[in-house]
Formats: C-alpha cells, sequence, structure tokens
C-alpha cells in the first residue's frame, strides 16, 4: 500500500486482535490499545490525540524521562493539546447537559400545567354541578311548599263551608 493511500492517523480495529482498538498514525501501527466504544461514545467525535512514545520506566516520573530524551517542548505541546482537548469536550458535555436539562423541565413543565389544567376543570365541574343541584333544590322546595299551602288552605276552605 502506498502512504498516500494510508488511511489518516485514528483509533481502528486491532488487526491482531478482535474486540480492541488500535492507534494507526499514518503510517504504522503504535502499541497503543483500547477497548472499543460503549454505547454512550458512540456518537462522539473522535478527536483524541496519538498517545506519547514515551514509555514510562519503573521508579521515574513520565517528566523526568522525557526531560532526560530531550523531548521537553513536545511533552509541553502534548499537555497543551490535551488539556486543549479536555476542555473541549467538557464544553460540549456541559452544553448537551444543559440543553437536556431544558428540554426535562420544559416537558415537566407541560406535564404539571396538564394535570393542573385537569384539576380545575374537574373542581369547577363539581363547583357548578352542586350550584344546578341546590338551585333545583331550593325551586323544588317551593314548589312543593307553594302546592302544599295550596292544598291545605283547599282543606281549610272546604271544612268551613
Amino acid at each position: 500500500m502506498r502512504l498516500a493511500d494510508a488511511p489518516p492517523p485514528g483509533w481502528y480495529p486491532d488487526p491482531e486482535s478482535r474486540g480492541r482498538l488500535r492507534w494507526w498514525e499514518g503510517s504504522d501501527w503504535t502499541e497503543a490499545r483500547r477497548p472499543p466504544p460503549v454505547g454512550f461514545e458512540v456518537g462522539r467525535p473522535t478527536r483524541v490525540p496519538a498517545p506519547p512514545q514515551v514509555p514510562a520506566v519503573p521508579g521515574e516520573e513520565v517528566d523526568e524521562v522525557v526531560r532526560r530524551r530531550g523531548r521537553g517542548p513536545d511533552a509541553e505541546e502534548i499537555v497543551a493539546h490535551v488539556r486543549r482537548a479536555a476542555r473541549e469536550e467538557v464544553d460540549r458535555a456541559a452544553d448537551i447537559f444543559s440543553r437536556r436539562a431544558r428540554d426535562a423541565i420544559g416537558r415537566t413543565h407541560s406535564v404539571a400545567r396538564e394535570l393542573l389544567d385537569t384539576v380545575f376543570r374537574w373542581i369547577r365541574f363539581v363547583v357548578v354541578a352542586a350550584a344546578v343541584v341546590v338551585i333545583v333544590w331550593f325551586v323544588l322546595q317551593f314548589l312543593a311548599q307553594a302546592a302544599f299551602l295550596e292544598w291545605l288552605g283547599d282543606r281549610f276552605d272546604g271544612l268551613f263551608e
């Protein structure tokens, strides 16, 4: 394969081990490996920088190994790049979280509004129905009293005639 036809640097399926990803630096495989992405990582853009090629020596700090090999500026650039990438990811995650929180609050407000509207509708219905029942009861009482008094008056008139 020609170098011009090679895929760009990135994480690709490891040709030696199924179920893992391996970093392709554009011309050859590196020793950096990782598990495949899980559900929440699948849609994420992969802006992962190539892992530093400085192996840690047991008992020494990585910064000392970098300084000893004379790769200080490269390491500082890598650290700056990692910090920028981490800040971008934090900002992106905060934006996604804020958007989802606003959506959830909006849905909660609409559900609460629907529930309150339903409760107030039933309360109005009960109040109107109770008012109608009370009015009908008073009207019937009045009519019943009037009919009773008329009947009673007719009976008294019949007694004294």
